[in-house]
């Protein structure tokens, strides 16, 4: 019974903990729309600090490889902010911040990463893969 008890009372507190995290944003597009609007505070720093100063929590990441001659290079990042469990749910993701890099990463790692933790989405290891990459632009895809 103390089992089922402590169980409730965790559950709740997790509950109400990642409500809490994203109470505080009540509209995602207006509240993206002020980090690009300030955006100058951001380039030319390392995503980290982008991440450390967000209100809502980063739920997937999708690596951009735009270079015709190299596709090798992830040029820019979408960070999405809600959970989509399957692909007919893909344009809940929207709106994505995308984050162009100052010097492009390796997007086989990158998408390698999406595919391995494509269930569990953001998590410490990609946090780590993305923070100190340099950003050079930050805008919306709707």
């Amino acid at each position: 019974m103390k089992s089922i008890i402590i169980l409730a009372l965790a559950l709740t507190f997790t509950t109400r903990s990642s409500l809490k995290a994203q109470t505080g944003v009540p509209d995602t597009l207006a509240y993206l729309q002020t980090i690009v609007q300030n955006k100058a505070q951001y380039i030319g720093q390392p995503f980290s600090k982008l991440v450390d100063s967000l209100q809502i929590q980063i739920k997937l990441f999708f690596p951009f490889a735009e270079l015709h001659h190299n596709r090798t290079k992830e040029t820019s990042t979408g960070f999405s902010f809600f959970f989509t469990a399957t692909a007919d749910d893909l344009y809940l993701s929207y709106p994505m911040l995308e984050v162009v890099w100052q010097t492009p990463g390796d997007a086989d790692q990158s998408e390698q990463l999406r595919k391995q933790y494509r269930n569990m989405g953001w998590n410490t290891v990609i946090a780590n893969h993305y923070s100190a990459r340099v950003i050079a632009d930050i805008y919306i895809s709707k």
